[in-house]
């Protein structure tokens, strides 16, 4: 069993929701007309309601080949499958010409990248005045020990930084911060709440057991959550617009 065995029958493989992506969105106008690009799909749920609620067309991409059918399968159940397609790519090699959208959704995608590298990388895709909306993990204090920082880290490929030193960072990629917005506590615990029950769910299935690596993952990543992470580490959805 891997990360997709186990978060496939749930809404979310990372914290976040719909509440949380409208927050973000509402700073910008989204049309009819507009193309959206949206990164770590997963199983499709945000990709289906931003395609039924602003009724643009949405390119969904996840590394994970799997992803693609729950994704088509949400689109077409969901009434969006005219307005859905998926594509399987890495997020730093995407298969499109410069300038191909006008919004870049990226909830945990730059995790994997680092956000500077993220943003370098995906610059080209959005025209001038154009839009990426990134989420990020960070950490309220600078000198975070270990044990705040290393649940989270594990699955990031650089340190987390401050609020503070991610604005630099936005700025020196050329980006103009419109608005920004953290991921609420109430729906890191929801995300947790459900991992947890997920995973008993298949303990007592004995499809698993606690020392099986991903139920063993996420049992202690809730715990640190709710023992430790709470309140020292943030996900924070920047809105950006493309500069010159």
């Amino acid at each position: 069993m891997d990360r997709f065995d186990f978060f496939a029958h749930l809404p979310r493989n990372e914290p976040g929701g719909t509440s949380f992506t409208s927050a973000y969105l509402s700073s910008v106008k989204i049309h009819p007309t507009d193309r959206v690009l949206d990164l770590r799909s997963a199983g499709g749920d945000r990709t289906v309601w931003i395609a039924r609620s602003r009724l643009c067309k949405v390119i969904a991409v996840d590394e994970e080949p799997r992803y693609a059918a729950l994704a088509t399968k949400a689109a077409e159940e969901g009434g969006a499958g005219h307005l859905v397609s998926t594509v399987t790519a890495k997020y730093d090699d995407l298969p499109f010409d410069d300038e191909s959208f006008d919004l870049i959704l990226a909830e945990s995608s730059a995790n994997g990248l680092g956000l500077a590298q993220a943003l370098s990388v995906w610059r080209r895709l959005v025209p001038k005045d154009g839009f990426i909306a990134v989420t990020y993990p960070g950490v309220v204090n600078k000198e975070s020990p270990p044990e705040v920082r290393q649940p989270i880290e594990a699955r990031m490929v650089e340190p987390m930084k401050t609020l503070k030193e991610y604005h630099e960072i936005i700025k020196e990629a050329g980006f103009e911060l419109v608005h920004q917005t953290p991921l609420p506590n109430i729906l890191w615990e929801t995300f947790y709440t459900d991992a947890v029950r997920r995973a008993w769910a298949l303990i007592d299935a004995k499809e698993a057991t606690k020392e099986t690596p991903v139920v063993r993952d996420v049992l202690a990543e809730a715990r640190w959550y709710r023992r430790i992470g709470r309140g020292r580490v943030f996900i924070q959805a920047f809105m950006l617009r493309r500069g010159p």
